[in-house]
């Protein structure tokens, strides 16, 4: 008998201060913006219509934020996954991009361009190998707890959302970073899940945020 469908709406978190900076999230966190609070609505109202049984959230404070801004008045459970945190960046967590790109200049070309070879030894963060396992855990559990289809929401990270997305459409961890979409923040991407099989209906959809005003 075939399984119901699943449909999963990812939302990367609204834009943040660290965002406007450059500097490094990850596992630490700093505030939505004005842009981003209101981008966050602007997802919402474009996904007013759609019943979720259940939103699943990073637990970090922006991305629980944005959840909150999305789902408004709609009485839908929050749950709280690890599973869907931001790759952990160690210490150069709070650190400006344009800093680490002359201080750690070999290791950071393998984390943009080579995520086989990052190993992390220089920030003793997380590999993409480690965000991988985590993040294909994370979609494993939803779809053990959905099986009776639906529409689930997910609210995560840039590094996260980009890697798990091409994966989900049939990629490789190994080449995300060049052929990969980077997903963009508040952005909506829909993907069906149903008989063991993803099909990536929508990826970055930005359209929603066109009548924003600052």
């Amino acid at each position: 008998m075939a399984s119901e469908s699943l449909k999963i709406y990812f939302v990367r978190h609204g834009k943040t201060e660290w965002n406007l900076t450059g500097q490094m999230q990850g596992w630490g966190d700093s505030p939505l913006v004005s842009e981003g609070k209101n981008g966050a609505i602007a997802v919402g109202e474009a996904l007013k219509n759609i019943k979720f049984n259940a939103a699943y959230v990073s637990p970090s404070k922006r991305t629980q934020d944005t959840a909150r801004y999305i789902l408004g008045q709609k009485k839908v459970p929050i749950k709280l996954m690890d599973e869907f945190r931001e790759m952990s960046f160690g210490s150069w967590e709070g650190q400006y991009v344009s800093d680490l790109d002359v201080e750690f200049k070999e290791a950071r070309a393998a984390m943009l361009k080579s995520p086989a070879t990052f190993d992390a030894k220089e920030n003793g963060g997380e590999t993409y190998y480690q965000l991988e396992e985590r993040v294909r855990k994370g979609i494993n559990e939803i779809i053990q707890s959905e099986k009776r289809g639906g529409n689930v929401l997910v609210v995560s990270h840039g590094m996260t959302l980009t890697l798990l997305l091409y994966l989900l459409g049939g990629g490789k961890m190994a080449d995300h970073r060049t052929k990969g979409t980077r997903i963009l923040n508040t952005s909506i991407s829909v993907v069906e899940y149903k008989d063991g099989n993803f099909d990536v209906l929508e990826l970055n959809n930005t359209d929603h945020l066109d009548k924003i005003r600052v």
